[in-house]
């Protein structure tokens, strides 16, 4: 069994919290897009073998509960 590639955070105001994994880029491009719309808060995603940020959402971060 392999193990998600890609992890989806929220970010908050001074952190990023996990939500959860995805297996492709696509899906997890999918998945933040979705969620920004369901909360208006700014996902992003991380790409474990590159170590670093590959995807963000066009929420918005300075939304009280973000």
């Amino acid at each position: 069994m392999t193990s998600a590639r890609y992890d989806i955070f929220k970010q908050n105001d001074s952190e990023l919290v996990w939500i959860e994994a995805a297996q492709d880029i696509a899906s997890a491009k999918t998945r933040i897009e979705a969620l920004a719309a369901e909360t208006h808060c700014e996902y992003v995603v991380f790409d474990q073998r590159a170590k670093r940020i590959v995807a963000s959402s066009s929420g918005d971060r300075k939304r009280r509960g973000c």
